[in-house]
């Protein structure tokens, strides 16, 4: 063989065994639509063939034509997108938008799928709660965030308790684009004392489900938090009361709890004398069912039981607050 021929092809040969050694060449193509999943009669899954940037996805770009959406949130992991709508017709319906992918390829898709009138009965619930309770240190930029499991219908007014009183127009609330996540955000500095935060039972899913768990948290701004750890039971009619709110008086309101489904409550309080007593809304239409009578609790009590009979004149549970 001529020896330039043999050299040129040896020069290839290393040539191209270098470029298969080489780091891999950057993703350039785009994410595609692999499957559409009506979970639901008001829940739509778009499954894409590898991972969605979720800084650069923009809900807006979305469209589910013949339905009103009303919220996107990213599934399960990153390929999955949840698209929330008015309740579907068992029809046909189409759904276009774009996403990107990690390295920044846009994708466009297009894509029919059958309406399902499949009904959610799966509640909502309290997924995250920040401050993390007992969170110390913190008096200015305070951001009290709640995440739900699933979108709720922000139509649907949320009822929450800020301890002590006077604090809450120094919030402002938000919505999360996806409608999973509320902030109540204070810009001012507050502190010298301990805050109670209490977002009650109550908000519906697009399905008129009722989250059943409160999203509750507390936080000072010392750098530690002197407190004592009290627990207690609600109960009516000898069993546990599932739902609630405790409230710890002196001259007002220094704190207060849930009370969880399984009956109980606990907090951590300064040591002291408190006045407490515990209303409840058993049925969410925002006034007291049942109350308890007033009664003296030392935090060096180990425990409190408070028993809970109907209330004779139902107010609003922020009447019962001062």
């Amino acid at each position: 063989m001529n020896k330039k021929l043999l050299l040129c092809l040896n020069l290839f040969l290393f040539l191209f065994c270098a470029k298969k050694m080489l780091p891999p060449s950057p993703d350039r193509f785009p994410p595609h639509l692999i499957e559409v999943n009506p979970r639901s009669r008001v829940q739509i899954e778009l499954v894409f063939d590898e991972a969605i940037d979720p800084s650069r996805f923009v809900p807006e770009s979305v469209e589910v034509v013949g339905l009103k959406i009303k919220g996107i949130s990213l599934g399960r992991d990153r390929s999955r997108v949840l698209i929330w709508t008015e309740p579907q017709k068992q029809e046909r319906y189409s759904v276009k938008g774009m996403v990107f992918d990690q390295s920044g390829n846009i994708g466009r898709f297009r894509a029919g799928f059958q309406g399902s009138v499949r009904i959610d009965t799966i509640a909502p619930r309290i997924a995250t709660v920040l401050p993390a309770p007992g969170t110390t240190g913190l008096f200015k930029n305070i951001k009290v965030v709640i995440r739900f499991s699933e979108p709720v219908d922000t139509a649907f007014p949320l009822n929450y308790l800020l301890v002590p009183r006077g604090y809450e127009t120094l919030f402002q609330r938000s919505w999360n684009p996806n409608w999973q996540e509320v902030r109540f955000v204070c810009r001012d500095s507050i502190g010298g004392q301990e805050f109670y935060f209490l977002l009650q039972p109550g908000a519906q899913d697009l399905e008129g489900n009722r989250c059943l768990t409160p999203g509750w948290t507390y936080w000072s701004a010392d750098t530690v938090f002197q407190g004592i750890r009290v627990r207690g039971r609600a109960i009516k009619d000898g069993n546990p009361l599932r739902t609630g709110i405790v409230f710890f008086n002196q001259e007002h309101t220094l704190a207060l709890a849930p009370i969880l489904t399984d009956g109980s409550f606990e907090l951590k309080l300064r040591p002291d004398d408190y006045l407490v007593f515990g209303v409840s809304d058993t049925d969410f239409d925002g006034l007291v069912d049942l109350a308890t009578e007033t009664v003296r609790f030392n935090t060096l009590q180990e425990s409190l039981n408070l028993l809970f009979v109907p209330e004779s004149l139902p107010r609003l549970i922020d009447e019962y607050c001062r």
